[in-house]
C-alpha cells in the first residue's frame, strides 16, 4: 500500500492497495477533514478495502468506476452490501459494459457478473468528490466508455487501463478500438496540465507516470 503526501492546504490523500489475482491497483480517495472517502475501481478483494478504510479511520461515501471490466467492479457487490444507498459512478455508454457479462469479461471467467451504477455521467462533466471538483472525460478504445476523472487542482489523472507504464490498454477486447483510444488520449490527456501525473490501474508496474513520459510513448504508434 502507498499514499500521495499530505499537504495542509489541500485535504485529499491518496492510497493505493494492489488487489487479487488480477493485481489490479484500486485508489482510495480520502479527505482527511471529513474523514470520508471515494474508491475507484474496486477490483477485488472488498473485505481488504472496507478494512483498510476503517484503519485509516475513514467512512466509504462513493465509488468511481474507469470502465466496466470485472477486474475492475469485483468487490462492488461487497462494497454495496455495506453502504446499500451507495453512489456509484460510471460514463453513460458504459452501461451496458457493466451489465452484461460477455461485455464485461466475466462470463471469461465464469462469473455471471451483472451490475448497475445509479450515476452516469457525460463527457466533460463535473462532479463533487469529497468537495473537490473532478471532471469526468470520456476516453473510449479500452473499451467504449471508459472514463478518466482529472483532479485538477491536485494534478491528479485516475485513468484506469486507458494509460500504462510504457504502454497503453488492451483494444482487442468487445467495444475496443485503437484508433478511438490513440486519439482520445492524444486529444483529450496530452492537452492537460503539464505536470499532470497519471493513475493507471495496472498490474505489476509503477503505480503513476509523468505526463512527458506518456507522450513520448504515444509518439511512436
Amino acid at each position: 500500500m502507498s499514499e500521495t503526501t499530505l499537504r495542509l492546504d489541500r485535504p485529499l490523500k491518496m492510497v493505493t492497495i494492489c488487489l487479487g489475482q488480477m493485481q489490479t491497483n484500486c485508489y482510495i480517495v480520502e479527505n482527511t477533514k471529513t474523514n470520508q472517502a471515494f474508491v475507484f475501481d474496486p477490483g477485488d478483494q472488498g473485505e481488504r478495502i472496507m478494512n483498510t478504510l476503517e484503519e485509516d479511520g475513514m467512512e466509504l461515501a462513493g465509488v468511481c468506476l474507469t470502465h466496466g471490466h470485472f477486474d475492475h467492479v469485483m468487490a462492488l457487490p461487497y462494497l454495496m452490501e455495506q453502504k446499500p444507498d451507495l453512489d456509484i459512478y460510471l460514463y453513460e455508454d458504459e452501461a451496458d459494459v457493466l451489465a452484461d457479462p460477455q461485455l464485461n469479461l466475466g462470463a471469461m471467467m465464469g462469473m455471471d457478473l451483472s451490475l448497475k451504477a445509479n450515476h452516469l455521467v457525460k463527457d466533460g462533466e463535473i462532479i463533487d468528490v469529497l468537495g473537490t471538483k473532478v471532471k469526468c472525460i470520456h476516453v473510449p478504445g479500452h473499451t467504449k466508455g471508459g472514463v478518466c476523472y482529472y483532479f485538477a487542482d491536485y494534478g491528479w489523472l485516475i485513468s484506469g487501463d486507458t494509460l500504462f507504464q510504457m504502454s497503453i490498454g488492451r483494444t482487442d477486447f468487445p467495444t475496443g478500438n485503437l484508433n478511438d483510444l490513440l486519439t482520445a488520449i492524444r486529444e483529450k490527456l496530452f492537452v492537460l496540465h503539464h505536470g499532470q501525473r497519471y493513475y493507471p490501474v495496472i498490474h505489476h508496474q509503477r503505480r503513476s507516470r509523468r505526463k512527458a513520459d506518456a507522450i513520448r510513448f504515444c509518439n511512436r504508434l
